[in-house]
């Protein structure tokens, strides 16, 4: 049984489970005690824990070898800063999007609020100074508090220092890559747990809330799909025609091979060979441009990840019972903005990532236990909209450089 049925049959089975208990055996003072509050809440959090673990080392490497990837520093020019303005753009909007669609919806969520033994950290909020609060006065201190901002803004000046002199460090670079190896391979290591934390975490909440939880799950599953599908017909659609002039209905024809193959692998850098092949002899990008363009999105660009985030983000703040302020949603938009840059490309990333947001708005990671069970689905859904992100990009930028083979482009072979 493959990951993905394995994580659905354990949110199937944790809610049946769950269900059982609170409609046949609850109140039970044993049961409470021993199965749900010890076994239960013992196995998810360790799971929780783990994540805690691994996140800001992840991410930190992560980012620095996004940086120093890019293998011809003169390409940080013109094309680089179209590339990257445009990325960023394009993520900016999604978790727009995904924000502002997130208040049209009332989940009803008032007596679903779970015991909330973390403490808010709006540290950030009490500095005179909103922008100076960014960067980091101690990167140790930093890293010791946990302040997941200051270890972003440290790693992109650390990752361009380190470009700059990377043909005379080349013992490093190749030390940063190998470290950012291994720490991906640790996150899939722990995503393995995914199953169990999702029985044991989903067992408890309907052990102990009932079949109502199920109903504002259900509605956040549906919204990230809703805005999900927007982002990738209307978004995509207005920048191939006011950015690029170029064919709409071609460019979705053509896609629909990547779209398969990355809802099939949930991986953003699993799917640069077959990306990069497909969009220059099928879109007809220059090869100079697709290959500085694809890797760089599949490790900035993270449209589906943002819209994620923010659906997220404004669930569990509901959740938790914290009403979100303007300046909650500024830092939300520009804490994703950054967070994608260091998500890694790999399945089940972007709810690690969503860590990053939570803490700085200050609602309990435990929550990110309640959206796993139907995260594994939407992780491949998002995935497809990340690399579809980094295909519509790349042909724009190849159009405005006069590096696409319109002919081949305008070709109805997929």
């Amino acid at each position: 049984m493959n990951f993905t049925k394995q994580v659905l049959l354990s949110m199937l089975l944790g809610i049946i489970f769950g269900l059982v208990l609170n409609f046949f055996v609850l109140p039970n003072e044993f049961i409470e005690i021993i199965l749900v509050e010890n076994i239960f809440v013992t196995i998810s959090t360790i799971f929780i824990t783990l994540l805690k673990m691994i996140v800001l080392p992840l991410i930190f490497v992560s980012l620095v070898a996004g940086i120093i990837s890019i293998n011809d520093t003169s390409t940080l020019g013109r094309i680089g800063i179209k590339t990257m303005g445009l990325y960023v753009l394009t993520t900016i909007i999604a978790i727009s999007l995904a924000l502002v669609a997130s208040t049209l919806i009332n989940y009803n969520q008032e007596n679903l609020i779970l015991n909330n033994t973390t403490t808010n950290n709006l540290e950030i909020f009490e500095s005179e100074n909103y922008i100076l609060s960014f960067f980091p006065e101690n990167i140790f201190a930093s890293l010791a508090s946990g302040n997941v901002i200051h270890v972003l803004v440290f790693a992109i000046f650390f990752g361009i220092a380190i470009s700059s002199i990377k043909n005379e460090i080349k013992i490093y670079i190749d030390l940063i890559e190998d470290i950012n190896k291994i720490f991906n391979k640790l996150v899939l290591f722990i995503i393995k747990l995914t199953p169990i934390a999702v029985f044991c975490l989903l067992s408890k909440t309907f052990a102990t809330q009932g079949i109502e939880v199920f109903i504002p799950l259900a509605k956040y599953f549906f919204l990230v799909i809703i805005v999900l599908l927007s982002h990738f017909f209307i978004t995509y659609s207005l920048l191939l025609k006011f950015f690029g002039s170029l064919n709409i209905a071609i460019f979705y024809n053509k896609i629909k091979p990547i779209l398969a193959f990355t809802f099939s692998t949930a991986s953003s850098n699993a799917s640069i060979p077959f990306t990069l092949e497909r969009v220059v002899n099928k879109f007809g990008v220059n090869k100079s441009i697709a290959s500085f363009s694809i890797p760089l999105g599949a490790t900035i660009n993270m449209d589906g990840t943002a819209i994620m985030q923010g659906c997220a983000t404004f669930f569990l703040a509901t959740f938790y019972g914290i009403d979100l302020q303007f300046q909650d949603y500024i830092t939300i938009i520009l804490t994703a903005t950054l967070a994608s840059i260091g998500t890694a490309g790999i399945p089940s990333a972007g709810i690690l990532m969503l860590s990053i947001i939570l803490v700085e708005i200050g609602i309990p990671l435990e929550g990110i236990t309640l959206l796993l069970g139907v995260d594994r689905l939407l992780d491949m859904i998002r995935t497809s909209v990340n690399v579809s992100g980094d295909t519509c990009i790349t042909c724009i930028v190849a159009k405005s450089e006069n590096m696409i083979d319109i002919k081949k482009y305008d070709s109805k072979k997929i």
